[in-house]
Protein backbone atom coordinates (compact mmCIF):
# COMPACT_ATOMS: atom_id res chain seq x y z
CA UNK A 1 0.00 0.00 0.00
CA UNK A 2 1.46 3.36 -1.07
CA UNK A 3 0.56 6.90 0.60
CA UNK A 4 -0.44 9.60 -0.94
CA UNK A 5 1.78 13.29 -0.28
CA UNK A 6 0.59 17.13 -0.26
CA UNK A 7 3.66 19.64 0.59
CA UNK A 8 2.71 22.79 1.54
CA UNK A 9 5.78 25.46 1.22
CA UNK A 10 8.36 24.65 -1.84
CA UNK A 11 11.09 26.37 -0.53
CA UNK A 12 14.51 25.36 0.81
CA UNK A 13 13.39 22.04 2.87
CA UNK A 14 10.32 21.60 1.01
CA UNK A 15 12.23 21.58 -2.30
CA UNK A 16 15.33 23.43 -2.95
CA UNK A 17 18.38 22.18 -1.11
CA UNK A 18 18.90 18.90 -3.08
CA UNK A 19 17.47 20.52 -6.47
CA UNK A 20 20.80 19.82 -9.33
CA UNK A 21 22.00 17.25 -6.62
CA UNK A 22 22.44 13.52 -7.22
CA UNK A 23 19.87 11.76 -6.18
CA UNK A 24 21.74 8.67 -4.99
CA UNK A 25 24.01 10.60 -3.13
CA UNK A 26 21.55 13.69 -1.79
CA UNK A 27 17.85 13.57 -0.31
CA UNK A 28 17.91 16.13 1.57
CA UNK A 29 14.27 17.59 1.12
CA UNK A 30 10.36 16.56 1.73
CA UNK A 31 10.01 16.49 -2.18
CA UNK A 32 12.70 14.22 -3.47
CA UNK A 33 12.13 11.95 0.13
CA UNK A 34 8.45 11.35 -1.06
CA UNK A 35 8.72 11.06 -4.79
CA UNK A 36 12.00 8.39 -4.46
CA UNK A 37 10.08 5.83 -1.14
CA UNK A 38 8.76 3.33 -2.66
CA UNK A 39 5.69 3.67 0.26
CA UNK A 40 4.88 6.91 -1.24
CA UNK A 41 3.26 8.83 -4.09
CA UNK A 42 3.94 12.59 -4.46
CA UNK A 43 0.68 13.80 -5.31
CA UNK A 44 1.66 17.67 -5.69
CA UNK A 45 2.62 20.53 -3.66
CA UNK A 46 1.35 24.19 -2.77
CA UNK A 47 3.02 27.36 -2.83
CA UNK A 48 2.47 31.09 -3.62
CA UNK A 49 5.52 31.66 -5.63
CA UNK A 50 4.94 30.98 -9.25
CA UNK A 51 8.34 29.87 -10.59
CA UNK A 52 8.64 27.46 -7.42
CA UNK A 53 5.54 25.56 -8.81
CA UNK A 54 6.85 25.70 -12.50
CA UNK A 55 9.93 24.21 -10.80
CA UNK A 56 7.84 21.59 -8.87
CA UNK A 57 6.34 20.64 -11.86
CA UNK A 58 8.93 20.02 -13.94
CA UNK A 59 10.90 18.08 -11.44
CA UNK A 60 8.11 16.06 -9.92
CA UNK A 61 5.88 15.57 -12.49
CA UNK A 62 2.92 17.10 -10.26
CA UNK A 63 0.59 19.50 -10.05
CA UNK A 64 1.54 22.56 -7.94
CA UNK A 65 -1.26 24.20 -6.54
CA UNK A 66 -1.32 28.24 -5.17
CA UNK A 67 -4.32 27.30 -2.93
CA UNK A 68 -3.89 25.22 -0.33
CA UNK A 69 -7.62 24.37 -0.16
CA UNK A 70 -8.13 23.43 -3.72
CA UNK A 71 -4.75 21.07 -3.63
CA UNK A 72 -6.14 19.19 -0.70
CA UNK A 73 -9.68 18.87 -1.96
CA UNK A 74 -8.34 17.87 -5.45
CA UNK A 75 -5.71 15.49 -3.90
CA UNK A 76 -6.99 13.84 -0.46
CA UNK A 77 -3.69 13.11 0.38
CA UNK A 78 -2.77 10.43 3.42
CA UNK A 79 0.37 12.61 4.53
CA UNK A 80 0.64 16.31 4.63
CA UNK A 81 3.75 18.15 5.02
CA UNK A 82 3.45 22.12 6.12
CA UNK A 83 6.77 23.61 5.59
CA UNK A 84 6.12 26.90 5.84
CA UNK A 85 7.53 29.47 8.29
CA UNK A 86 6.73 28.80 11.58
CA UNK A 87 4.39 31.36 12.54
CA UNK A 88 1.73 30.18 9.59
CA UNK A 89 2.09 26.66 10.76
CA UNK A 90 -1.46 26.97 13.36
CA UNK A 91 -3.56 28.61 10.35
CA UNK A 92 -1.89 25.77 7.78
CA UNK A 93 -3.34 23.01 10.45
CA UNK A 94 -6.26 24.68 10.60
CA UNK A 95 -6.42 24.65 6.93
CA UNK A 96 -5.60 20.89 6.38
CA UNK A 97 -7.66 19.61 8.67
CA UNK A 98 -10.54 21.51 7.43
CA UNK A 99 -9.99 20.47 4.15
CA UNK A 100 -9.36 17.17 4.32
CA UNK A 101 -8.29 14.04 6.87
CA UNK A 102 -4.79 12.49 6.69
CA UNK A 103 -3.38 9.96 8.39
CA UNK A 104 -0.38 12.35 9.40
CA UNK A 105 0.98 15.77 9.46
CA UNK A 106 4.93 16.75 9.18
CA UNK A 107 5.57 19.65 10.23
CA UNK A 108 8.42 21.60 10.11
CA UNK A 109 10.52 22.92 13.39
CA UNK A 110 9.65 24.50 15.42
CA UNK A 111 5.92 23.75 15.54
CA UNK A 112 5.27 27.23 16.80
CA UNK A 113 6.92 30.49 18.34
CA UNK A 114 3.90 30.65 20.85
CA UNK A 115 3.06 28.07 23.19
CA UNK A 116 -0.54 28.55 23.05
CA UNK A 117 -0.39 27.85 19.16
CA UNK A 118 1.89 24.79 19.88
CA UNK A 119 -0.82 23.61 21.86
CA UNK A 120 -3.60 24.16 19.64
CA UNK A 121 -1.78 22.34 16.64
CA UNK A 122 -1.66 19.16 19.25
CA UNK A 123 -5.41 19.67 20.36
CA UNK A 124 -6.24 19.90 16.57
CA UNK A 125 -4.19 16.70 15.51
CA UNK A 126 -5.62 14.68 18.33
CA UNK A 127 -9.28 15.85 17.70
CA UNK A 128 -8.84 14.43 14.24
CA UNK A 129 -7.19 11.28 15.02
CA UNK A 130 -4.16 12.90 12.98
CA UNK A 131 -0.64 11.61 13.81
CA UNK A 132 1.33 14.83 14.37
CA UNK A 133 5.43 14.46 13.86
CA UNK A 134 7.85 16.93 13.69
CA UNK A 135 10.82 17.55 11.51
CA UNK A 136 13.74 17.10 14.29
CA UNK A 137 15.44 15.09 11.43
CA UNK A 138 18.68 14.87 13.74
CA UNK A 139 16.82 11.92 15.31
CA UNK A 140 16.62 9.38 12.83
CA UNK A 141 20.23 9.39 11.53
CA UNK A 142 21.84 6.30 11.93
CA UNK A 143 25.16 7.96 13.85
CA UNK A 144 22.67 9.11 17.01
CA UNK A 145 20.45 5.77 16.96
CA UNK A 146 24.06 4.76 17.47
CA UNK A 147 24.70 7.00 19.93
CA UNK A 148 21.28 6.51 21.84
CA UNK A 149 22.09 2.70 21.47
CA UNK A 150 24.97 3.43 23.73
CA UNK A 151 23.32 5.25 26.02
CA UNK A 152 21.12 2.77 26.68
CA UNK A 153 23.54 -0.28 27.00
CA UNK A 154 25.62 2.17 29.54
CA UNK A 155 28.58 2.25 27.22
CA UNK A 156 28.25 5.55 27.30
CA UNK A 157 27.73 6.02 31.48
CA UNK A 158 25.70 8.94 32.50
CA UNK A 159 25.58 11.72 33.99
CA UNK A 160 27.01 13.34 31.38
CA UNK A 161 28.10 17.07 31.53
CA UNK A 162 28.43 18.78 28.42
CA UNK A 163 28.05 21.61 25.94
CA UNK A 164 26.02 22.32 22.96
CA UNK A 165 26.77 25.20 20.71
CA UNK A 166 24.37 27.25 18.77
CA UNK A 167 23.55 29.81 16.12
CA UNK A 168 20.61 31.61 14.31
CA UNK A 169 18.36 31.52 17.71
CA UNK A 170 17.28 28.89 20.11
CA UNK A 171 13.73 28.76 18.46
CA UNK A 172 15.16 28.47 15.24
CA UNK A 173 18.52 26.16 15.61
CA UNK A 174 18.70 25.94 19.32
CA UNK A 175 15.58 23.92 19.27
CA UNK A 176 17.21 20.73 17.31
CA UNK A 177 20.03 20.12 20.12
CA UNK A 178 16.53 20.08 23.00
CA UNK A 179 14.95 18.08 21.29
CA UNK A 180 18.05 15.99 20.37
CA UNK A 181 19.35 15.87 24.00
CA UNK A 182 15.94 15.06 25.29
CA UNK A 183 16.01 11.80 22.79
CA UNK A 184 19.70 11.42 24.40
CA UNK A 185 19.24 12.20 27.94
CA UNK A 186 15.77 12.45 28.78
CA UNK A 187 13.27 14.54 29.80
CA UNK A 188 14.50 18.29 30.59
CA UNK A 189 14.05 19.05 34.67
CA UNK A 190 15.32 22.33 34.79
CA UNK A 191 17.42 25.32 33.69
CA UNK A 192 19.92 28.61 35.13
CA UNK A 193 20.20 31.18 32.76
CA UNK A 194 23.59 32.37 32.30
CA UNK A 195 23.46 35.58 29.60
CA UNK A 196 20.43 37.00 28.10
CA UNK A 197 22.00 37.48 24.93
CA UNK A 198 20.49 39.42 22.37
CA UNK A 199 17.53 39.23 20.62
CA UNK A 200 17.15 39.00 16.78
CA UNK A 201 14.93 40.94 14.51
CA UNK A 202 12.38 37.57 13.99
CA UNK A 203 11.63 37.58 17.41
CA UNK A 204 13.78 34.53 18.62
CA UNK A 205 16.56 35.14 21.08
CA UNK A 206 20.34 34.30 21.60
CA UNK A 207 20.64 32.93 25.50
CA UNK A 208 23.44 31.33 27.14
CA UNK A 209 21.73 28.75 29.59
CA UNK A 210 22.65 25.32 31.38
CA UNK A 211 19.68 22.78 31.00
CA UNK A 212 19.30 19.80 32.85
CA UNK A 213 18.24 16.95 31.45
CA UNK A 214 17.67 13.18 33.40
CA UNK A 215 20.82 11.95 32.88
CA UNK A 216 23.03 14.88 32.50
CA UNK A 217 23.41 18.86 32.03
CA UNK A 218 24.30 20.36 29.14
CA UNK A 219 25.28 24.20 28.78
CA UNK A 220 23.97 25.97 25.62
CA UNK A 221 26.17 28.74 24.55
CA UNK A 222 25.08 30.88 21.58
CA UNK A 223 26.95 32.09 18.60
CA UNK A 224 26.30 34.65 15.96
CA UNK A 225 25.26 33.39 12.52
CA UNK A 226 26.41 36.41 10.48
CA UNK A 227 30.06 35.28 11.21
CA UNK A 228 29.70 31.52 10.80
CA UNK A 229 27.05 28.83 11.31
CA UNK A 230 27.81 27.17 14.86
CA UNK A 231 26.18 23.65 15.68
CA UNK A 232 27.72 21.01 17.73
CA UNK A 233 27.51 19.37 20.82
CA UNK A 234 30.51 18.13 22.93
CA UNK A 235 29.66 15.94 26.45
CA UNK A 236 31.73 13.96 28.52
CA UNK A 237 30.85 10.31 30.66
CA UNK A 238 31.97 8.77 33.28
CA UNK A 239 33.85 6.41 30.45
CA UNK A 240 34.57 9.02 27.52
CA UNK A 241 33.84 12.03 25.57
CA UNK A 242 31.54 12.34 22.35
CA UNK A 243 31.73 14.78 19.81
CA UNK A 244 29.06 15.91 17.95
CA UNK A 245 30.70 18.08 15.46
CA UNK A 246 29.47 20.42 12.21
CA UNK A 247 25.56 19.55 12.70
CA UNK A 248 26.27 16.36 13.37
CA UNK A 249 28.29 15.22 9.83
CA UNK A 250 30.84 14.17 12.35
CA UNK A 251 30.23 12.02 15.64
CA UNK A 252 33.20 10.52 17.16
CA UNK A 253 33.23 9.03 20.87
CA UNK A 254 36.61 8.84 22.76
CA UNK A 255 36.76 6.18 25.82
CA UNK A 256 38.82 5.79 28.72
CA UNK A 257 41.86 3.97 29.14
CA UNK A 258 44.59 3.40 31.76
CA UNK A 259 47.74 6.22 31.07
CA UNK A 260 51.11 3.86 29.93
CA UNK A 261 53.36 6.68 30.77
CA UNK A 262 51.62 7.98 34.01
CA UNK A 263 50.47 4.62 36.72
CA UNK A 264 47.33 5.18 38.33
CA UNK A 265 46.13 7.81 35.80
CA UNK A 266 42.98 7.24 33.38
CA UNK A 267 42.93 9.42 30.14
CA UNK A 268 41.43 9.53 26.96
CA UNK A 269 42.44 6.83 24.17
CA UNK A 270 44.34 9.05 21.71
CA UNK A 271 41.72 6.73 19.41
CA UNK A 272 38.04 7.98 18.61
CA UNK A 273 35.49 6.19 16.95
CA UNK A 274 33.41 7.41 13.76
CA UNK A 275 29.53 6.62 14.39
CA UNK A 276 28.50 6.97 10.84
CA UNK A 277 26.06 10.23 10.39
CA UNK A 278 24.31 10.36 6.59
CA UNK A 279 23.14 14.17 7.20
CA UNK A 280 22.55 14.36 3.09
CA UNK A 281 20.28 11.46 2.95
CA UNK A 282 18.20 12.82 6.58
CA UNK A 283 15.03 13.22 4.86
CA UNK A 284 15.12 9.70 3.53
CA UNK A 285 14.84 8.37 6.54
CA UNK A 286 12.41 10.90 8.34
CA UNK A 287 10.00 9.35 5.62
CA UNK A 288 11.23 5.71 6.01
CA UNK A 289 9.94 6.67 9.62
CA UNK A 290 6.80 7.93 8.70
CA UNK A 291 5.73 4.66 6.71
CA UNK A 292 6.88 2.87 9.72
CA UNK A 293 4.60 5.00 11.92
CA UNK A 294 1.61 4.34 9.35
CA UNK A 295 1.52 0.77 9.47
CA UNK A 296 1.56 0.88 13.65
CA UNK A 297 5.11 0.53 13.89
CA UNK A 298 7.01 2.86 17.00
CA UNK A 299 8.84 5.61 15.31
CA UNK A 300 11.82 7.61 16.49
CA UNK A 301 10.21 10.70 15.18
CA UNK A 302 9.55 13.53 17.21
CA UNK A 303 5.56 13.37 17.65
CA UNK A 304 3.61 16.39 19.17
CA UNK A 305 3.59 15.99 22.32
CA UNK A 306 7.27 15.75 22.82
CA UNK A 307 7.63 18.89 20.36
CA UNK A 308 5.15 20.58 23.04
CA UNK A 309 7.47 19.93 25.72
CA UNK A 310 10.42 21.36 23.63
CA UNK A 311 8.42 24.72 23.01
CA UNK A 312 7.42 24.89 26.83
CA UNK A 313 10.85 24.93 27.82
CA UNK A 314 11.93 27.80 25.48
CA UNK A 315 9.09 29.76 26.42
CA UNK A 316 10.04 29.61 29.78
CA UNK A 317 13.64 30.55 28.69
CA UNK A 318 12.20 33.44 26.99
CA UNK A 319 9.74 34.52 29.80
CA UNK A 320 12.88 34.69 32.14
CA UNK A 321 15.01 36.74 30.36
Amino acid sequence: MSFGVVIIGLGQIGMGYDLGLPADSYVMTHARAFHTHPDFILLGGVDVDDKRRIIFEAEYGCKAYADIDIALKNLSPDVVVISIPTEFHLNAVQQVLNACSPQAILCEKPLAYELDEAEKIHTLCKEHQCQLLVNYLRRVDPGVLEVKAHLEKGLIASPVKGVAWYSKGLFNNGSHFFDLLQFWLGDINSFNLIEPGRWLQNGDFEPDVIVTFENGSIYFLAGQEEHFSLSGIEFISPLGRLKYENGGDLISWQQIEASKIHPGYTILSSESVVMASDLNRAQWYVVDEIAESLRGKDTNMCKGFEALKVIRWLTQIRNAL
